[in-house]
């Protein structure tokens, strides 16, 4: 069997709002993020995956000792920071705009902070993908997808590692993981064991995702030592600790056709789509508003010289945090929306007062002959589709 490799992915899926609030969350990415440094510290073998842009926010602002050991262990290629985005969103609900935003506000974090980009999409809780991603995550940078959910139950797909294709051609190599994104103790076996028939049948290479998640903790010393011990048995898989990056590299080169899929990977949790209605509207009120004030506010520059408001990203990334998909979704505990109104509100409110500024400088200086009979108005077409443009028009 040590003809044939496990990728041994050190993680701790991190729910920072669930069955309790972004506060404790907060902590737990904290907690989560020094024991995993403390494993390195440990071990000169470790390496430890990690995802969400947010979070690093967190630590850089909180704990910037830890941060720069993080920052450290980054460019040793010890720490490998995964999916590009700002958070794991749910990735059926958001605007086509707030994905590609998902991307520019994490990947550009990644890159300022961190010297580096993600080349590797990690939605792996997410319910389920919407076929356009690929696109998306192409243009972002994004060679690679992991995800998780829909279960082989619930979707059959051409294979475990797979080429997904968009509608536009783009494609991303994708891995679903098997089993689960975490695992407890001696966990370890149980799941090795099931994936030496996988290799058995044809594969050469699969990975194993292992750590404590869902309230943080990350990978255990009991995981580590378990790698070690099965490691050194002869009837287990070479086990290496290592990074989704090495894994994709590795099965890029060995020559072999993966098959490919077009289209969504649904479906998982279909009922929540149809819960907490306001949670819901109040994402794609905000998410409308911003574009709004964006688009008129890069007009007012252009034609008025107006300064370009320097308050929409910290908005934004109000948004892209509530798009998490315990949020979004409506699966957390109810105090949990209570918090996601008030980031909803700073959104509205920034958009608003932008919105406001861009169009007063633009209507304030059109010209329009005085007559005593007439009460000049000023229309603004917010609209955004051609097909509402178009019937707003004809209105008049």
């Amino acid at each position: 069997m040590k003809d044939k490799k496990l990728h041994m992915i050190g993680n701790a899926h991190l729910d920072p709002v669930w069955l309790w609030n972004w506060q404790e969350g907060f902590q737990e990415v904290k907690a989560t993020f020094r024991s995993a440094l403390d494993r390195m510290n440990e071990d000169e073998n470790f390496v430890f995956t990690c995802s969400s842009a947010a979070f690093y926010e967190w630590v850089e602002r909180s704990n910037p000792q830890m941060f720069e050991e993080i920052r450290k262990r980054v460019a040793e290629g010890r720490w490998e920071v995964v999916g590009g985005w700002w958070i794991q969103p749910d990735c059926n609900i958001p605007s086509g705009e707030s994905f590609v935003r998902q991307g520019l506000y994490g990947q550009r974090y990644f890159k300022e902070k961190l010297n580096t980009l993600a080349t590797t999409g990690y939605n792996v809780d997410s319910f389920g993908h919407n076929g356009n991603l690929p696109q998306i995550l192409k243009k972002s940078g994004l060679d690679n997808y992991v995800f998780m959910r829909p279960m082989p139950l619930e979707k059959g797909l051409p294979g475990r590692t797979f080429w997904w294709k968009s509608m536009d051609g783009s494609r991303v190599m994708t891995y679903r993981i098997p089993y689960e994104y975490c695992s407890w103790g001696k966990d370890l076996e149980k799941y090795t064991r099931r994936l030496k028939c996988e290799l058995q049948d044809g594969e050469d290479e699969l990975m194993m995702f292992y750590g404590v998640g869902n309230h943080g903790g990350g990978p255990t010393k009991e995981n580590i030592q378990s790698i070690y011990a099965l490691n050194d048995r002869e009837d287990m898989p070479a086990m290496e600790m290592g990074s989704t990056a090495r894994f994709f590299r590795n099965i890029r080169e060995n020559g072999r056709e993966y098959p490919e899929y077009t289209g969504d990977l649904q479906h998982h949790a279909s009922g929540c789509y149809s819960v907490l209605s306001k949670v819901k509207r109040e994402n794609r009120r905000a998410e409308d508003k911003l574009i709004q004030a964006e688009m008129w506010s890069a007009v007012a520059n252009a034609i008025k010289h107006q300064p370009y408001p320097q308050d929409f990203a910290d908005a934004w990334k109000g948004v892209l945090f509530n798009q998490f998909h315990d949020i979004l979704a409506g699966t957390s505990i109810p105090s949990a929306y209570d918090d996601a109104s008030y980031l909803y509100g700073q959104a509205m409110a920034v958009g608003q007062k932008n919105l406001n500024y861009a169009v007063q400088a633009i209507s304030w200086d059109i010209d329009i002959e005085e007559d005593v009979m007439m009460k000049p108005i000023v229309v603004s077409c917010l609209a955004s589709a051609p097909r509402e443009i178009q019937k707003m028009c004809s209105m008049r």
